[in-house]
């Protein structure tokens, strides 16, 4: 069941996501939210470096100068390259309780949303120090990706137990014509972290059913389904010098080791199809 998958890191993560691949220096980033803090891993031997933060952190993105975008509780930060941690924005209170996931879209804007009860969450743009709201409603903001022509976003919002998509437009910065492609059902699990591949398809992380699903965007059909062995499947990147190696993160929080000893790991499946590289934050 579990062929062509092995483990990169192999420390129990409480809540690990957001991996994220640097191809220009060969490193790999993920997070651990509840343990406040990120990693960067030496993809050539494994070693890492670990950061601890303030808060919790939901997901993290890459600068064109090489500074790091940190989405947290209160809000996103930049780190620079000599360690300054600064609010990317000015001072603002967010809809829902925090940041979660988010990434550069091909407008070289960053694009994140947050979580909260209720629906109290928002999505967000970051732009030069501004953070504009672009819709509301949120449950959980997750997975999210662009076609490779860069006019359809790709979206989960986890509470909501559906695949969605926008067409967006790179010149206006702007989502419209929200669609569903694929609904989910609760008793399987809720679409989490989610990336592209280079034929235009999808894979999904789906958090309490053990498994990454490789969807076919077009239509919603699942192509292949990757087994993991922990339950709380969190997000997913194609990582690797090929762009071959898709990167699982998982989460150990609320499960006991006896039951779920690869619970909060770092896998790593081999694939048949090549991913994309990641778009790089081009604002101040």
């Amino acid at each position: 069941m579990y062929e062509k998958l092995d483990v990169v890191f192999d420390d129990r993560l409480l809540v690990g996501e957001s991996p994220l691949w640097d191809e220009k220096e060969k490193k790999l980033y993920f997070v651990d939210i509840r343990g406040k803090c990120y990693y960067r891993m030496n993809y050539s031997d494994g070693t890492s470096e670990k950061q601890d933060l303030p808060q919790w952190i939901g997901c993290l993105a890459l600068c064109d100068n090489g500074d790091l975008l940190l989405s947290m509780e209160d809000g996103i930060y930049r780190r620079t390259c000599d360690g300054l941690l600064t609010l990317a924005h000015q001072p603002i209170k967010i809809k829902g309780e925090r940041f979660n996931d988010g990434k550069v879209g091909p407008d070289g804007h960053y694009y994140i949303g947050t979580a909260g009860a209720d629906f109290s969450g928002a999505f967000y743009r970051l732009w030069d120090g501004r953070l504009e709201e672009l819709f509301d409603r949120c449950g959980c903001s997750n997975g999210i990706d662009w076609s490779a022509d860069s006019k359809t976003l790709y979206y989960i919002d986890s509470r909501e137990q559906k695949l969605e998509k926008f067409s967006f437009s790179a010149d206006l910065h702007s989502l419209s014509d929200r669609k569903t492609i694929s609904e989910i059902p609760p008793s399987f699990g809720c679409g989490d972290g989610m990336c592209i591949d280079a034929k235009g398809d999808l894979w999904m992380a789906v958090w309490g059913a053990s498994c990454v699903q490789h969807i076919e965007a077009a239509s919603g059909r699942v192509l292949e389904t990757v087994h993991i062995p922990a339950t709380q499947v969190s997000s997913c990147c194609f990582a690797g010098h090929d762009l071959r190696d898709l990167i699982i993160t998982t989460a150990a929080v609320r499960t006991e080791f006896s039951d779920q000893p690869h619970a909060g790991k770092v896998f790593r499946y081999r694939t048949d199809v090549c991913g994309v590289n990641i778009n790089r934050y081009t604002g101040r």
